[in-house]
């Protein structure tokens, strides 16, 4: 893959890397898969990486534990753009991130003007399918594992161990504001987990309303959440083809020549 120029002015160049890596002795880039700067091929392919959790404005210590922030995709995406490429190809692997930022880039994906195609190389799941799914079209490799369509908030009631402890947690709010102390205190109230469960289901509906509107046919058994690979991502419609890097730009070049 031949490399022209990189889209991020700001980044340091490949020269400088390795001279501050040597000055220091070792980068976190030596342990941790981190992902690479946005690129553009001589055929005028941008090639976009995603890895690790999807994080909306993350800190600089996020990334480079391998994560990736929404807003540089964005910013790599308008960056292809304004350089005249011709199509993208987003490899992904990640197993999902944050409701906050999915919606925006997502969105941005769908209304490209130009073709672009997702391929899963490792993990496509959740917020991760939610917003590349947005794609012209969908690659994955036989072991990737895409899906789980959905959302979820985790929390612990460690009310009991603290209660043994002698410890108990009392929260004040104003008269009225019987939401405010969501998560202050344990366990919650009926109230509170039904206001939750509100909130989940609108950004799963909302969730699944985004990927029937891109993947039109797609199998209702993918809205149980669960993740596949394969011939059977295929089958559900999950997936446009399986495959390696090379068909996905392939798939893309012959989108672009149409």
């Amino acid at each position: 893959m031949n490399k022209l120029y990189y889209m991020d002015a700001g980044s340091l160049s490949e020269m400088e890397k390795n001279l501050a890596q040597t000055k220091e002795g070792f980068s976190l880039g030596d342990f941790i898969n981190q992902r690479e700067t946005a690129r553009i091929d001589e055929q005028g392919i941008a090639y976009i990486d995603v890895r690790g959790g999807l994080i909306d404005d993350a800190p600089n210590i996020y990334k480079e534990l391998g994560n990736t922030d929404y807003r540089d995709i964005r910013g790599e995406i308008a960056g292809a753009m304004e350089a005249g490429a011709k199509g993208i190809i987003f490899t992904v692997d990640s197993p999902g991130g944050t409701v906050a930022g999915a919606e925006e880039t997502a969105k941005m994906i769908e209304a490209l003007p130009i073709p672009s195609v997702t391929y899963y190389h490792g993990l496509g799941c959740s917020a991760a399918y939610k917003v590349f799914c947005s794609a012209t079209a969908i690659v994955a490799a036989p072991s990737a594992e895409v899906g789980n369509i959905g959302t979820i908030l985790t929390y612990q009631d460690a009310s009991k161990y603290m209660e043994k402890l002698g410890v108990t947690t009392h929260s004040i709010t104003n008269e009225g504001a019987d939401l405010k102390s969501t998560f202050h205190s344990m366990p919650l109230t009926a109230e509170q987990e039904a206001f939750l469960q509100e909130s989940i289901n609108e950004a799963g509906e909302a969730f699944k309303n985004h990927v029937q509107s891109n993947r039109p046919g797609i199998s209702e058994e993918v809205f149980k959440a669960g993740w596949y690979k394969g011939d059977k991502a295929l089958e559900l419609g999950l997936i446009d083809h399986v495959g390696g890097l090379m068909d996905a730009r392939e798939i893309l070049q012959a989108t672009i020549n149409a």
